[in-house]
């Protein structure tokens, strides 16, 4: 930084351009709620910062210098530029040309994301949005992967991360119509004893629901391991496995693929979905304006989701054994 500039008082700065427009120290001194000797003191200063007189006392009241007439055809715009960077530039959504990063999974950005989507092409159709699959280490890394949001169901996220809850789903069972299953009441042990396909997003060997059927000394097979929901639907159209998955992606894609939704034979704690995003991002105005349409949007979305769901039977807990 140049050394004068760093030693320089900026705070004099809005005194000249008032000096340049009132031409007079006493309105100066009205405008600026200072006193006239006040308004003196500081036009020394001024002078010694731009070594120029800067203003000649006449009966008429102060002539501005060359000097003084060059700075005034910068020194406005410089103004504004510096209040620019303490004030941010207000965001309109109708004109803003923004890029915004969503990170989430394939059935988030099919089963939740279309009505965020209208809206924005209708509110701020300048806005691009810009989706990438969710893994579970992005919690922790959302500053590093430029991310605006992720959506997603997280418990304990690291500091600096803040979050927002939206809404709740749960667990059902998806199978193709001619399954054995289909038209029935399934039991925990028809579930426990059928073949099974189960997504692995991250590659792990077992699903939050063997954790559960463990309970009850369980366990289910899987036959088939896939790492993408839509793809597990589509998939399962074609054999005799049964898929578990949440009732958002289940209610959204069913009839798309032709299956048959069943409710899960398990007693299970509904599970939360959050939008989270990093601390870079918390005062952020058009951040601010986008996260509160995802929370509008998403909120509105699962609570039919979840009027729907506990449409489905409900079985009974089995007893521990």
């Amino acid at each position: 930084m140049n050394k004068k500039l760093s030693s320089a008082d900026l705070n004099l700065l809005p005194v000249l351009q008032v000096l340049l427009e009132e031409r007079s120290v006493t309105r100066a001194a009205g405008r600026l709620n200072l006193t006239q000797p006040a308004i003196s003191r500081n036009l020394a200063r001024l002078r010694t910062l731009f070594n120029d007189p800067l203003f000649t006392r006449t009966p008429k009241g102060l002539i501005p210098t060359p000097r003084a007439e060059q700075l005034a055809g910068k020194l406005q715009q410089s103004l504004r530029d510096i209040e620019g960077l303490i004030q941010p530039e207000l965001f309109v959504p109708a004109k803003a040309e923004r890029l915004f990063t969503i990170t989430t999974t394939d059935y988030g950005s099919q089963a939740l994301l279309p009505n965020v989507i209208t809206r924005l092409r209708s509110e701020a159709p300048g806005i691009d949005l810009e989706i990438h699959p969710w893994e579970e280490h992005y919690i922790h890394q959302l500053d590093e992967n430029n991310v605006d949001l992720a959506l997603c169901a997280v418990s304990n996220p690291p500091a600096q991360i803040h979050g927002r809850g939206i809404g709740q789903d749960r667990f059902v069972c998806v199978v193709s119509p001619e399954h054995p299953l289909a038209n029935g009441a399934m039991s925990l042990e028809d579930y426990a004893r059928w073949p099974h396909a189960l997504i692995t997003m991250g590659g792990e060997k077992k699903g939050a629901i063997d954790h559960m059927l463990e309970r009850y000394n369980l366990e289910r097979r899987i036959a088939l391991r896939v790492p993408h929901f839509v793809a597990a639907l589509a998939l399962i159209r074609e054999s005799d496995l049964i898929l578990t998955i949440p009732y958002a992606l289940a209610s959204s894609c069913a009839a798309q693929y032709n299956l048959k939704i069943l409710a899960l034979p398990l007693e299970q704690e509904p599970f939360t979905y959050s939008i989270v995003w990093h601390e870079r991002y918390q005062r952020d105005e058009g951040h601010i304006w986008f996260r509160q349409l995802m929370y509008e949007e998403l909120t509105a979305r699962l609570r039919v989701i979840q009027q729907q769901c506990a449409l489905l039977t409900d079985y009974p807990e089995p007893a521990l054994p």
